[in-house]
């Protein structure tokens, strides 16, 4: 009876070898999770539920969470964008919040670390980081006005995606043609639809696109409308552009002017 009582008492005595509270990330759609990559300028869910130890349960008393910048130099050191603390009770709570990193960090920040921490009555606490990575999602194609003019020899617009107005053929068609270390493709209509984005546009004059020496479509005995894609290679850079009229002026001394207008992305 006497070991039997001993070693009852030792049992209960025992203290607990793990007596923190519990911290776990939430996850869900659209919620961050350690080690992903996500994308500035857009909003994701971020949370963390917490619990009391469920051998103390001892109630909670506090939740804390700090938020590290990383520079895109992987020797820099963290900076600390923020610090939240709140005091909370009970034996369960959980935190949530919307994070968006705006395009205007993007030169501040290459990864950013959460950092959540618990503590109860005790004063026994528990942490629990979350490391995402910053990309900056890419943006759409910003369309601009083109209005490639001619009057006599004079001529505009066309520089900018190194083009020149040669002549006007007798038929009589604009012949339009690239500069020199230029290069001049032909596109389906349909190519003006499809590209959004600059990684589809270099796609579009990678992917087996022809090149040709002349565009030449356009009448310029007369106003008229259209639907034709070209592009260019130009100083190093892809040009994709929608011919879309053409408009005839009142004669003058030099000529008459023209204008062949259209959007360029």
């Amino acid at each position: 009876m006497c070991l039997v009582s001993v070693a009852f008492f030792a049992s209960c005595t025992q203290p607990v070898e793990n007596p923190e509270p519990s911290i776990a990330v939430v996850t869900g759609d659209n919620y961050i999770y350690d080690g992903q990559t996500i994308d500035l300028g857009l909003e994701y869910n971020l949370g963390f539920r917490v619990a009391s130890n469920s051998q103390t349960m001892k109630e909670l008393a506090k939740f804390q969470l700090q938020t590290k910048s990383y520079g895109l130099d992987e020797e820099s050191r963290p900076e600390v964008i923020a610090d939240t603390a709140v005091t909370i009770s009970g034996t369960e709570y959980v935190y949530q919040e919307i994070v968006n990193f705006e395009l205007a960090q993007r030169d501040l920040i290459g990864k950013v670390e959460f950092t959540a921490i618990v503590t109860d009555v005790d004063g026994k606490t528990n942490t629990k980081t979350v490391t995402v990575n910053l990309n900056l999602a890419e943006q759409p194609l910003t369309v601009v006005d083109v209005d490639f003019y001619r009057l006599g020899d004079t001529q505009e617009g066309l520089s900018d995606y190194g083009l020149y107005w040669e002549r006007n053929a007798k038929a009589p068609f604009a012949q339009i043609k690239p500069v020199q270390g230029t290069l001049l493709y032909i596109f389906d209509s349909s190519v003006w639809d499809e590209v959004t984005l600059p990684s589809q546009k270099v796609a579009k004059f990678s992917d087996g696109a022809t090149t040709a020496a002349v565009y030449n479509h356009v009448d310029v005995n007369a106003n008229g409308t259209y639907n034709d894609v070209i592009g260019t290679y130009y100083n190093g850079e892809y040009h994709l552009i929608n011919i879309t009229s053409c408009v005839i002026g009142a004669q003058q001394t030099a000529g008459r002017p023209i204008h062949i207008y259209g959007y360029a992305k």
